[in-house]
């Protein structure tokens, strides 16, 4: 393991740099802090390498260039408040889209410019604990690779396929070439959640925390839905409405067994 001790070291200015979207873009690379994180990855290919501080005293996962440094410098390179000592520079995942929608009965969700990196990252978990074939994210969105999103997803971006980037029209006509109901959650919804059919092939949209889904995205959903909600909120949190479209389906499907 090779000793780094100077802010100057190319490894360390490239560490730091990962922290724009514009380098992550262009390098293909990402963050991912901490120890439960870290040993989240399955793939060791993935890693490009790893940086441990001297007093991390965990498991180090197998990877072709290690580096150890000071603590002080660590903190350095860190994004949290109170670093565990431990970090990984990952190459972004791919998928193959395609493939996707030849899964039998598949759930999907599909986020149209969400924006709170809370919210994507808890859609996300709550995708991958629901057992769903694969999340598609628009150009607008938040980066999957913002490292607050990746803390967020708690591992979860490596249980499951996340499409970034997408257009959400190619996205719907492909749903409608391959029989998938698209369920959009809308304030202009007549029916809830519970009468729609997510226990068939569905997508589920969820649009940005203050807009909503665009007009054409609207237009272009099988039936818009809306959350019940009896109270006095005239709206509620992205990532929970996302939370009760899934379950809904999960509960659909399991009384379809």
């Amino acid at each position: 393991m090779k000793y780094l001790e100077s802010l100057r070291n190319k490894v360390i200015k490239d560490t730091v740099a990962l922290a724009t979207k514009k380098e992550r873009d262009k390098t293909g690379l990402f963050v991912l802090e901490g120890e439960r994180l870290v040993s989240e990855i399955e793939e060791t290919d993935l890693i490009e390498y790893i940086i441990v501080s001297e007093g991390y005293n965990g498991r180090i996962p197998d990877a072709k260039n290690s580096y150890l440094v000071n603590d002080e410098l660590f903190a350095h390179l860190s994004d949290t408040v109170h670093p565990q000592g431990i970090l990984a520079v990952c190459h972004q995942l791919k998928y193959n889209m395609e493939s996707a929608f030849l899964n039998k009965n598949p759930l999907f969700v599909i986020l149209e410019n969400l924006q709170d990196p809370g919210n994507l990252g808890t859609i996300i978990r709550t995708a991958d604990a629901a057992g769903a074939d694969g999340v598609f994210l628009s150009k607008g969105t938040v980066d999957l690779y913002n490292p607050k999103v990746v803390r967020s997803t708690m591992g979860s971006l490596f249980h499951l396929p996340i499409y970034t980037g997408v257009d959400v029209a190619d996205i719907l006509n492909k749903c409608k070439k391959y029989n998938i109901y698209t369920l959009a959650a809308h304030l202009a919804g007549v029916s809830t959640p519970y009468s729609a059919k997510l226990y068939a092939p569905s997508a589920i949209l969820i649009g940005n925390e203050a807009s909503g889904l665009t007009p054409e995205t609207t237009t272009m959903a099988d039936e818009l839905v809306r959350i019940p909600m009896p109270g006095k909120a005239e709206s509620m949190n992205a990532s929970v409405a996302a939370a009760i479209l899934i379950y809904e389906a999960v509960r659909q499907r399991l009384s379809e067994v």
